[in-house]
């Protein structure tokens, strides 16, 4: 995504391209609100690309017996800073890994700016790495992506449950592993938690994913209702950068040009007019002719569900970890949040979510059918940056039209 701001994916809505869509960047978000991972392929499951938001940082009591608090997830919603914690997947067969596989030795690694005052020690080392004496010391730590049942027993690791905004959701609490313990403490204080306040980290796991209960997508296409873990709702996300760009125009001059990963897509795609996603019903992603790498032979599908209403998160500067304003004029201490008033002024395109601070990007979920026909070929639904998108349906989108079960 190096090249986003190029003119090259300025598609103006409305306008005639030659070719189908593409991806142009996928992306995986291991831990909920944290740095995210771009890839040149991810492996789409049931509930998402496998390693999307299998991760949840939460904040709580101290004490195991203090009942009269909850466990609650955070965000960049009110720790912006979490932008700036990195995220790296290491996996014994980077490539053509599988939901079935034994995922035993892989791990996430996770890495931020160490908040404590650095020992020379810590700056020459850092010095010796990087030659750059301006780079600040980072803590970094791994966590297993999978315990075995004598680990488990061992670690002590057990399962919690805490809230994700209105729902209880469940995770297996990683605290208690070595590596996480030791690193907790000093993430606590590069995130500002309070002292009085606990903070771990939770694995989603198979029996703690829920059902969608909103925005729901027909049975008759996607085959059985669909389920998440810790994403918003549905299990995947996808954007246009030219969408990105018409909206970028429409911001105050200080505010452009304005990075796209603000809105956390797993699937980037060029090659269409700005807000042409919007009226997808269903489309499927054509593998590329050649590739070196296995993968099932058949087109990934997925239903379109409903448009993204968007919150305050994309006004954080994913680089900064700092919320954005723009400039204010005389007469005012503050700016206005960015790109928010912008997406308020502009893309408040329909009514389905009166708490929306505006729409961009659309929410899909995969269906049945082409996890079916790739299980039984012994492969993985692989989807792959360059592909090619053909939309099989169009129609339009509001915000909790259906119903709230299936």
């Amino acid at each position: 995504m190096a090249d986003q701001y190029h003119p090259k994916f300025d598609h103006p809505a409305g306008t005639q391209v030659d070719g189908l869509p593409r991806i142009k960047s996928i992306y995986l978000h291991p831990v909920k609100s944290c740095g995210p991972i771009e890839v040149d392929r991810a492996l789409l499951t049931k509930t998402g690309f496998l390693f999307d938001r299998c991760f949840v940082l939460a904040t709580g009591p101290l004490k195991e017996d203090s009942s009269s608090e909850k466990w609650r997830f955070i965000s960049q919603r009110t720790k912006p800073s979490m932008s700036r914690i990195e995220t790296e997947l290491w996996l014994p067969n980077k490539y053509n890994y599988t939901a079935t596989q034994d995922q035993s030795g892989g791990y996430l690694v996770m890495r931020f700016d160490n908040p404590e005052t650095p020992t020379w020690a810590d700056r020459i080392e850092t010095l010796l790495r990087t030659w750059d004496p301006s780079t600040i010391p980072q803590t970094s730590f791994i966590v297993p992506l999978s315990l075995t049942a004598t680990e488990i027993e061992g670690f002590q690791t057990k399962p919690k449950t805490f809230n994700i905004h209105s729902r209880d959701a469940k995770g297996i609490d990683m605290g208690e592993i070595p590596s996480v313990a030791a690193a907790l403490p000093q993430l606590k204080k590069f995130l500002k938690i309070p002292n009085g306040d606990g903070l771990s980290l939770f694995r989603c796991t198979p029996d703690t994913l829920v059902r969608t209960d909103k925005n729901l997508a027909p049975l008759k296409h996607i085959g059985t209702p669909a389920v998440h873990g810790y994403t918003d709702q549905q299990p995947i996300n996808i954007n246009s950068l030219s969408s990105v760009q018409a909206v970028s125009a429409l911001l105050p001059t200080e505010n452009q040009p304005m990075d796209a990963l603000r809105f956390r897509a797993n699937i980037w795609i060029e090659n269409a007019p700005a807000y042409d996603e919007e009226e997808w019903k269903r489309y499927c992603i054509l593998p590329k002719s050649q590739t070196s790498l296995s993968r099932a032979q058949v087109a990934p599908t997925l239903s379109v569900v409903c448009r993204t209403s968007r919150c305050t998160m994309p006004n954080v500067d994913p680089a900064k970890g700092t919320f954005d304003t723009d400039n204010p004029p005389l007469d005012r201490k503050k700016g206005k949040p960015q790109p928010s008033t912008t997406l308020v002024q502009y893309r408040t395109v329909e009514t389905g979510n009166k708490a929306a601070l505006g729409y961009l990007g659309m929410h899909c979920v995969p269906e049945d059918w082409c996890l079916k026909v790739a299980e039984g070929q012994g492969e993985g639904l692989f989807v792959e940056v360059g592909d090619e998108i053909e939309v099989l349906e169009r129609g339009v989108h509001l915000y909790g039209s259906t119903g709230n079960d299936y």
